[in-house]
């Protein structure tokens, strides 16, 4: 056997050999995925994905976003592989029907759905369920005889063309695809016009830069949940605008993909910390970055410390858990060499229009700075993050908290480079922000307004929890510096002594609200060690090892 030969073949064994690693894990969590269904064909809510609702009866409500478990359960009953322990189940097929009867049944009189309170009439609970159940009844057409399904389809149609996502575009990225799949199903009538000004609206949303805005920012977690939603209406019509807008997403998520599979979480304008991998896999095959970034973020997230491990009930019925298995089918497919990374190559860009900056050896060591959320750092080695600066705290009035850790417009940042020197310089002030801690009564208030203004209290609620902090009266200056062997970061404060004097290191949760974030991730245990910082006066100055052209 010639040495090509036997390179090519211990490749093809190598990407079977890994995909079945990931598999494995997708196998393994079907037990704990399936408890979260009623399977009682006798049962009222049989069909139901939320637990919380049909068997601990905590809630009065079933939240229709966990309804996108049925995608994840028709992927696992398709998915050919011997450790697939429902693979061609007849149970499993009459349980996807059952799932998405069940959706038909709670859907509002206006055609929307409830995630999070009654009468909410929420924009991701019928985007996202439009998808799963549009994209499985593609698949299973016999499911549209059942005139309550295509009814449902119908009216979750015309509700999605009359509401646009303009703040979260990975929602708008699903309702869409949501609307083309069912625009493909017989009987089902969406406007064709309506939706290609839709359409064409979110596709002229995307940066320059490869992403699409997320609550004022760029963030590589949802843009790859967007990536998922591009590649499916890419497959329905073959239109090769989705897939050019899904490849300009690939480049950009590429840069933020570190040698050792680390992504920076904090730096995402949603601090998000997981990704998913389907629209990525389908794009591997014919797009090299996606294929790097499938190449090291699955190793990373196939193991103990990786995504699955960390992603909880709630979203094992979400989008996470069935782009895993959508994904399971394709991954033997991804040639991992097929693409080089940035991280791969001794490189560097400022992303001015996601307010990033990002710096990489080529040997597994880099740095990234999100100067647009008060200027967070990290400096990444071939092991993962060696360290990490997330800004200050300080104690505000009552219960509030005062951060500079916040994607705020108000913040003026200046970004220069000299040679092998990069510098940035972050002025604006602490951001306020107050913790909302749920209550009987609260939750009464809500359901009571809820209940006559429907919809309308969403941008309320956006306000107290997405968008809480304000502005303090105390302001603030960073100064990064960044060369071949260390960041040096200056802070200065002005402003109320006493609260000056609470000062303290950040650690790395942020407090802006984001239902999907907060999994556990292992740079919540680096050392916050307050022995690096040189208090001078007014100045506080730390100093991080970043070695670029050093040795391990």
């Amino acid at each position: 056997m010639s040495s090509a030969v036997k390179s090519e073949r211990d490749a093809m064994d190598g990407s079977t050999a890994r995909a079945n690693v990931i598999r494995s894990q997708v196998a393994g969590l079907v037990p704990r995925f399936l408890t979260q269904l009623d399977r009682d064909c006798d049962s009222p809510t049989f069909g139901c994905f939320d637990r919380n609702y049909w068997h601990y009866k905590i809630r009065d409500f079933s939240s229709a976003v966990l309804q996108q478990g049925i995608l994840a359960l028709d992927a696992l009953h398709a998915l050919e592989w011997p450790g697939n322990p429902v693979q061609g189940s007849a149970a499993v097929r009459d349980w996807v029907r059952a799932g998405i009867r069940f959706w038909a049944s709670i859907q509002l009189r206006g055609g929307g759905f409830n995630e999070y309170y009654p009468f909410e009439e929420g924009y991701p609970p019928t985007a996202f369920g439009l998808y799963a159940v549009a994209l499985t009844v593609s698949r299973r057409p016999e499911l549209l005889e059942d005139p309550a399904v295509a009814g449902a389809i119908q009216r979750a149609g015309d509700w999605i063309l009359a509401h646009r996502e303009s703040e979260a575009l990975n929602q708008e990225a699903a309702g869409l695809c949501g609307l083309v799949a069912a625009s493909r199903l017989a009987g089902v009538r969406i406007d064709a016009k309506e939706l290609e000004a839709r359409l064409s609206a979110f596709l002229d949303s995307q940066s320059d830069e490869g992403w699409f805005p997320e609550y004022g920012g760029a963030d590589t977690g949802y843009l790859s949940v967007t990536i998922d939603a591009l590649w499916d209406m890419y497959e329905i019509t073959g239109e090769e605008r989705f897939i050019e807008a899904a490849r300009g997403a690939a480049d950009f998520i590429s840069w933020f993909v570190t040698g050792s599979g680390c992504t920076p979480a904090m730096t995402n304008s949603r601090n998000t910390d997981y990704m998913v991998p389907y629209g990525l896999v389908r794009l591997a095959e014919s797009h090299g970055p996606a294929a790097g970034i499938v190449d090291r973020l699955l190793m990373r997230h196939g193991d103990s410390h990786g995504c699955l491990a960390a992603t909880d009930d709630r979203y094992l019925c979400h989008y996470v858990y069935q782009s895993w298995c959508r994904a399971a089918r394709f991954l033997a497919a991804v040639d991992r060499d097929a693409g080089a990374l940035p991280c791969e190559r001794e490189c560097r860009r400022y992303f001015a229009g996601a307010g990033t900056w990002v710096r990489h050896d080529g040997n597994g060591r880099g740095v990234m700075v999100g100067a647009a959320k008060g200027g967070i750092v990290y400096v990444f080695g071939p092991d993962g993050i060696r360290a990490a600066d997330y800004g200050w705290r300080a104690s505000g009035p009552g219960r509030d908290v005062l951060v500079t850790h916040w994607l705020d417009p108000g913040y003026v940042v200046e970004f220069s480079e000299d040679g092998g020197m990069c510098s940035f310089e972050v002025e604006g002030r602490m951001t306020r922000h107050g913790r909302l801690v749920p209550s009987p009564l609260k939750h009464a208030a809500l359901r009571i307004l809820s209940r006559f203004a429907g919809r309308r209290v969403i941008p309320h609620l956006k306000k107290m929890m997405i968008f809480r902090g304000k502005p303090s009266p105390v302001g603030f200056s960073r100064r990064i510096r960044i060369d071949a062997d260390e960041a040096v970061i200056e802070d200065r404060f002005r402003g109320d002594d006493a609260v000056l004097s609470t000062l303290r290191r950040a650690g790395c949760h942020s407090l802006r609200h984001v239902a999907s974030a907060d999994n556990f991730t292992m740079e919540e245990m680096l050392a916050a060690d307050a022995s690096e910082i040189e208090d001078g006066g007014d100045v506080r100055r730390r100093r991080i090892r970043v070695e670029i052209k050093g040795r391990d």
